[in-house]
């Protein structure tokens, strides 16, 4: 018997490490069940999109040797997985029909974490009065870098980018200063 309706392309893109990310599938196929699907990555700063086989009703993960993106250590003896770079990241996701897909964008911020999480810790702080503006700015920062997030969450691209570059310009300042309390 065939199924009647419409496939609806749908997935969520998160990254559960700054080496991978990972696109969870949770379409409804209907007779393209079967068919071959795929996903295409665009990473950060890039023009060209990487074509993978995509499988449906499942996790598909990335990380830098999928993405070309992995270092060869001792004359190409050891490969070693490299951190995934922050920023805008494009998914297109393609069923076997002509014109049926989903493309969404997502900002990567896992190495930004990182960085941002050094800041915090670095200077040990207690909520005391001297700590209150370096908290602030800190606090000001990861909501710039939600701004950024809800832009690429509603795929305004090009905003998320600028507000992410913003965020990163302003903890560099403060990864780049010692003793600024």
């Amino acid at each position: 018997m065939e199924q009647v309706g419409q496939i609806n392309i749908d997935f969520d893109i998160m990254s559960t490490r700054p080496k991978n990310l990972v696109v969870a599938d949770s379409s409804e196929w209907l007779y393209s069940e079967n068919l071959p699907s795929y996903v295409l990555v665009q990473m950060p700063g890039s023009s060209k999109k990487k074509t993978f086989p995509f499988k449906k009703n499942a996790l598909n993960r990335f990380n830098s040797h999928l993405l070309g993106l992995s270092c060869f250590k001792d004359d190409c003896g050891d490969e070693v997985y490299v951190s995934l770079p922050d920023g805008i990241y494009t998914i297109c996701v393609k069923s076997g029909y002509e014109g049926i897909e989903n493309t969404k964008f997502y900002l990567k911020t896992d190495l930004f974490k990182q960085e941002f999480a050094k800041v915090m810790v670095k200077y040990d702080l207690e909520y005391k009065d001297e700590g209150k503006a370096f908290l602030e700015e800190m606090m000001f920062i990861k909501g710039i870098v939600s701004v950024a997030e809800a832009h690429a969450h509603q795929g305004d691209f090009v905003k998320a980018q600028r507000f992410f570059e913003q965020a990163k310009k302003l903890l560099k300042k403060r990864v780049e200063c010692d003793n600024c309390i």
